[in-house]
């Protein structure tokens, strides 16, 4: 049960001024020492208070046997303990005055009945003094703005702060979302993996990522959700002010008793959570990979004001495959205009091999490497003028930095979305990265590519609909 149905100011959660690790360890390869060593090498700037009755320093840092010797207040408490001792900790929070506390520990209402009182009693504790609980059974949070990670304290991550949230509901995806979305280009405001949400909801976090100037689009992993009615309702507030894009588990029979056994969730009727989510302008992801395709697409700073598509290849196979992903997702490949093919065939002159096709898709065939970004650009630029959006297979060079900037000055210019795929992504994957850094969004495959394009369509489309007058 949560404390009540109005969001907390959840600040300094994701910039605490102060952090106590109960059960900080000298040993790194126990979590309580990851934790520790992690804040130290990320370089956090608040202060850290190690929380362990047997030892007076780890890591060179004083330590403390209980949160209540700590001299100082405390923002975040971070567990790190068997489930049979968190509740008494949390009572030694309440009384300290800890504003909140995420539990890593498992063994609580996932786990059936005796977990369940265990998860109770901890709530209740933490009720006398309202030290607010993410968690049991979680990963905890990523905040680049603090320098903080709980989540992958293993691994160094470039800190720096950029619009996308990630609220999941399991610490598999929350990792995966953390190390991949970062090597994509992602740039996180925040990521939090919420467990049991036996306290904190999914609802809290929507409402204060909704309202962080920081956040431009809302990424969700859930399996169940506790207060449905309140995650509609707020999502109907957002939705108009940033994307909120969810990958809902438990569409199966199987996926939904796998739910139950992993965070203690209900995952409740499929189908009418999407048909309730569309209805809000919610967008909805199958996969982990869909929903990272998604969140990277938003990377661009335009919409497509329609469903035209221009189409602009190096490779025959590339452009059948774009063509057809394309017409399944209800995007027009239409033949450009003529003036616009007569501009493309004077400026390709000499340049390249004769082209099979200058309608749309172009057909560039070879482009010579040493002047290809320069005759790539042009031709997007002179396409740009008679479609809604661009799509670009290309080879080699979408690393290079006169190429992206020149992207980004026909974006800015036309105001419509260009989107790149590397016509062999296994050796541009930094390439990629720069570009969705950039707001050219980079995908590995076609197929990808075009479904996150239609994504930015509909979501223009629905924006487009909040503004007709309603009868």
């Amino acid at each position: 049960m949560s404390f009540t149905t109005a969001s907390p100011d959840l600040k300094n959660l994701f910039q605490p001024r102060s952090i106590a690790i109960v059960g900080a360890s000298r040993d790194e390869s126990k979590s309580g020492g990851m934790f520790v060593s992690s804040l130290l090498k990320d370089g956090y700037k608040g202060t850290i208070y190690p929380i362990n009755r047997k030892e007076s320093e780890i890591m060179s840092l004083k330590s403390y046997p209980s949160v209540l010797d700590i001299p100082g207040e405390i923002d975040l408490a971070v567990m790190a303990i068997p489930a049979q001792g968190v509740s008494q900790v949390m009572a030694e929070c309440a009384q300290k005055g800890v504003k909140f506390a995420v539990v890593h520990s498992v063994g609580f209402s996932e786990l059936g009945a005796e977990g369940k009182e265990l998860e109770q009693q901890m709530l209740e504790a933490a009720r006398q003094g309202d030290v607010r609980i993410v968690g049991p059974n979680c990963m905890g949070i990523v905040s680049p703005r603090a320098n903080v990670n709980t989540i992958v304290p293993y691994a160094r991550l470039p800190m720096e702060p950029g619009g996308v949230a990630f609220v999941g509901q399991s610490g598999w995806a929350s990792e995966n979302m953390t190390r991949l979305g970062n090597e994509r280009g992602l740039r996180f405001s925040g990521i939090i993996s919420i467990g049991n949400q036996s306290d904190l909801t999914i609802e809290d976090f929507l409402d204060y990522f909704g309202n962080d100037s920081e956040t431009k689009v809302i990424a969700f992993y859930i399996e169940g959700l506790k207060q449905a009615g309140r995650f509609l309702k707020v999502a109907e507030e957002i939705s108009p002010k940033k994307p909120i894009i969810v990958w809902k588990g438990g569409s199966s029979e199987f996926g939904a008793k796998a739910a139950a056994s992993h965070t203690g969730s209900l995952a409740g009727n499929y189908a009418l959570f999407e048909a309730a989510s569309r209805q809000k302008g919610i967008i909805s992801a199958q996969s982990l990979e869909e929903l990272m395709d998604l969140a990277v697409a938003f990377s661009s700073p335009y919409l497509p004001k329609g469903n035209e598509v221009g189409l602009l290849i190096e490779a025959g196979g590339g452009a059948v495959a774009s063509s057809d992903a394309c017409a399944k997702a209800g995007l027009n490949v239409s033949p450009l205009p003529e003036d616009v093919q007569q501009k493309l065939r004077e400026f390709l002159k000499d340049k390249i091999p004769p082209s099979p096709s200058l309608k749309n898709p172009v057909d560039l065939v070879w482009a010579p490497l040493s002047e290809a970004p320069f005759i790539y650009a042009t031709c997007l630029e002179i396409m740009a003028q008679a479609v809604d959006s661009c799509l670009t297979i290309c080879y080699a060079f979408i690393h290079d930095e006169w190429f992206l900037s020149r992207l980004e000055s026909i974006r800015d210019q036309t105001k419509k979305p260009i989107i790149v795929v590397p016509g062999n992504s296994i050796d541009q994957r930094q390439g990629m990265h720069l570009a969705t850094r950039q707001g050219i969004p980079a995908f590995a495959m076609p197929d990808n590519a075009v479904k996150a394009l239609a994504a930015l369509t509909r979501r223009a489309e629905y924006l487009k609909s909040l503004a007709l007058p309603k009868f």
